[in-house]
């Protein structure tokens, strides 16, 4: 709501509820509150923006006008198809369906749909008036002209639109999840979580995996990541001590308590879960193990690195300059490290694939090196044109 009324559009918001309204109404104002401290915006200009140009409503009929409709609810596929249901048969038929959603599939929220072409994923990333990237996911039956007028309202809300192809996580998430993932194996080997958060901080990342996932939500990390295993098989396997941390119901911040604990002003370790990671590794007979921080990044990159030759193969993809300024826009990844598939080939396509035949004897399939990739270290090519 806030890219809409700062960038000149009317809009309506829809809840189910005049008190998810209130709720609602509470968080947008929240989101003006940087510009009202320095002074660019007066809360004055903001009521007055507001009431010109913000409607509420707890019934779909009002959007029978809309142009776009952007859809945010539960990540639930029941929840959402039944909206979209209501919805068609309210809105005009040449307005575009835009579903936020992180991971669930375009094409089968689509289904549902008379016109399955005006159905379109609009990935918005956290908080949405700062994060530059607006992720665009095209179903199988997603139109051409779906297509062009979301890129058109994405660059019309300044965002940086990539476009992608269906696919569980798309590419973003998916991403994400492979470079952030591999977390989960040092811990088990005994690797020291907070040397690992401190690796990721030093190579240029704005946070370590822990105080991601608490920031995200453990509990939809588990449920993502549950997703993946499912469509990729072994290379996704959830590990053991994701399964027993997830069973703790320490989410992270919306919990109070996550990898670290939040009921004080400064967030420190969480002792609980500490616990939960020293008896597993008592356990399995796990002793402390020594890697560094090179070590520790070369690692989770070299897998990171995989997972994109793989999404290129399958066609989510196969634009390296989208994929690299999707992690740099989406997910803070350091701009001078040139992104995850300009980083490899500075690397040397040859190097990663060895790094990932030897961690694949070591550790299984979690590390089966893509056919792409093996081809284009067998071949010497590298993912951009140089």
């Amino acid at each position: 709501i806030n890219l809409l009324l700062r960038y000149g559009f009317d809009a309506i918001l829809w809840d189910i509820s005049e008190e998810a309204i209130q709720k609602g109404i509470a968080a947008i104002r929240k989101t003006f509150a940087y510009p009202i401290k320095k002074g660019s915006m007066t809360e004055e200009g903001l009521a007055k923006l507001m009431q010109e140009h913000l409607k509420t409503t707890t019934s779909l009929e009002d959007l029978k006008g809309a142009d776009l409709v952007i859809e945010a609810v539960l990540e639930n596929m029941k929840i959402k198809q039944d909206i979209w249901k209501k919805l068609e048969g309210i809105c005009r038929p040449d307005a575009v369906f835009g579903t936020n959603t992180s991971a669930l599939p375009i094409t089968e929220l689509a289904s549902v749909l008379t016109d399955p072409g005006r159905m379109i994923g609009l990935h918005f990333f956290n908080p949405a008036e700062r994060m530059q990237l607006l992720e665009i996911i095209c179903g199988k039956r997603t139109s051409d002209q779906t297509l062009s007028s979301s890129v058109a309202f994405g660059r019309a809300i300044r965002k940086v639109p990539i476009v992608v192809n269906d696919g569980p996580g798309f590419y973003v998430s998916r991403q994400l999840g492979a470079l952030m993932g591999g977390s989960s194996l040092l811990l088990e080997e005994g690797v020291d979580p907070a040397k690992v958060e401190q690796a990721f901080m030093d190579f240029g990342l704005p946070m370590g995996p822990a105080t991601l996932s608490d920031l995200t939500g453990i509990d939809i990390n588990y449920h993502v990541g549950k997703t993946f295993e499912k469509a990729f098989g072994k290379r996704w396997e959830m590990s053991p001590l994701m399964e027993l941390v997830y069973q703790t119901g320490f989410y992270g911040r919306k919990t109070k308590a996550g990898w670290f604990d939040y009921s004080e002003e400064k967030p420190v370790p969480n002792p609980k879960m500490a616990a939960v990671v020293q008896k597993y590794l008592q356990e399995k007979g796990v002793k402390p193990k020594e890697m560094t921080e090179k070590e520790i990044v070369d690692r989770m990159l070299v897998r990171a690195i995989n997972e994109a030759a793989y999404m290129i193969q399958e066609g989510i993809c196969d634009r390296p300059q989208d994929m690299d300024l999707a992690m740099i826009y989406g997910t803070g990844f350091p701009p001078y490290r040139g992104g995850i598939l300009r980083y490899a080939d500075a690397w040397g396509i040859k190097n990663v694939y060895d790094g990932l035949v030897k961690l694949e004897k070591e550790y299984g399939e979690r590390f089966k090196p893509c056919s792409l990739l093996k081809g284009m270290a067998e071949k010497g090519q590298t993912f951009y044109k140089y």
